[in-house]
């Protein structure tokens, strides 16, 4: 049987404290490992790279190399390689890689860093093993020919380079579906043993994969049934949503993208655009900055599919010593429709 369109066939085996933390602890680990690599001193080896979980919310759970036990994670907790992340039924978490690419793993996931290192040319290495559950990637550009990125389920394994992308697997079959850039989904060639088949999976496309069984070109991703896009006048914003993942830039121009599927829009005059789907119940807060102060202009806009969509519009004071708010409300009312409302109270801290 002939590949599938697109198919490429390959030889051989195949909160503001939490921001400052996060950030920090990415950029010095980063810095410290170019200089090593540069300097000469690793020897020309790898030098095993340093990843931090931040827990979003629930029972976060790691293992330190594969012969340890499970026990509870703490907030700002440094990982290596070997070492697992499990999430709980309603537990969320993000791994921020020494390189700057980040991973939101959602609910009943885990995700096993097998590498994460920094080579002497410059190029790095992250690998992670999947089995189950559903996890997020956000990428730094790989600039050297020799970095890698890949995610590894029991049915394919993800390639990128440099994207945005969404990883599901239930160890029996495993759906890639890409929102920015383009990933590989590479797959082992039934019918030859030692083979693979690359299917690209570009952006707004979807591929899903049983275990063993010959691979489908790539196919159009579902649309979200009910997207939350805001709009902010400032771009230093970030936005909150209700599971507490956070969307935006912060102070210090770090993007953020931990709600899968999240993407970051500069309008035409400037203005910030947080584009959220699948967004569920609950409140979504926005929290914005302007130096010298003044006032923000915050427009949320909801869209169930086929329905007119939903807006609301608000004006918050801003500062650069500490953020003004804004949240909505979003709920499903019972005839099925989105019902959503300002809110004047503060989103519960998580």
């Amino acid at each position: 049987m002939g590949n599938p369109a697109g198919a490429v066939r390959m030889g051989g085996f195949m909160t503001p404290a939490r921001l400052r933390t996060a950030a920090g602890v990415t950029v010095l680990a980063f810095v410290a490992f170019m200089t090593l690599a540069a300097s000469g001193t690793l020897g020309g080896r790898a030098f095993g790279a340093t990843t931090m979980v931040t827990i979003i919310s629930g029972d976060i759970q790691v293992r330190h190399g594969a012969t340890g036990s499970f026990v509870s994670a703490t907030d700002g907790e440094v990982l290596a390689a070997g070492d697992t992340v499990r999430t709980a039924d309603g537990a969320r978490a993000v791994l921020t890689y020494f390189e700057g690419s980040t991973v939101s793993i959602e609910p009943n996931t885990e995700l096993t860093i097998e590498t994460a290192s920094s080579n002497p040319d410059g190029s790095t290495v992250v690998v992670m093993q999947q089995n189950v559950g559903r996890t997020w990637h956000v990428v730094t550009k790989l600039i050297t020919g020799n970095s890698k990125y890949e995610v590894k389920t029991p049915a394919s394994t993800a390639s990128v380079r440099g994207t945005a992308f969404q990883v599901d697997s239930d160890g029996e079959r495993t759906v890639v579906t890409t929102t920015e850039g383009a990933v590989v989904d590479r797959v082992a060639d039934p019918d030859r043993p030692g083979e693979t088949i690359d299917i690209p999976v570009p952006a707004g496309k979807t591929h899903e994969q049983k275990k063993n069984a010959r691979p489908a070109p790539a196919a159009e991703a579902p649309q979200p049934e009910r997207t939350l896009t805001m709009t902010l006048d400032d771009q230093n914003s970030l936005v909150i949503d209700a599971e507490g993942r956070k969307n935006g830039i912060d102070k210090n121009g770090k993007k953020h993208l931990e709600t899968p599927g999240a993407q970051l829009v500069i309008t035409k005059d400037g203005k910030l655009q947080v584009v959220l789907p699948n967004v569920s119940d609950g409140r979504v807060e926005a929290l914005v900055r302007r130096a010298g102060g003044g006032e923000v202009d915050v427009l949320t806009t909801v869209e169930d599919q086929g329905e007119e969509p939903v807006k609301v519009e608000a004006k918050v004071k801003a500062d650069a010593g500490g953020p003004g708010r804004a949240s909505v409300d979003v709920t499903r009312t019972s005839d099925g429709r989105t019902n959503v409302k300002q809110s004047n109270e503060k989103a519960p801290r998580r």
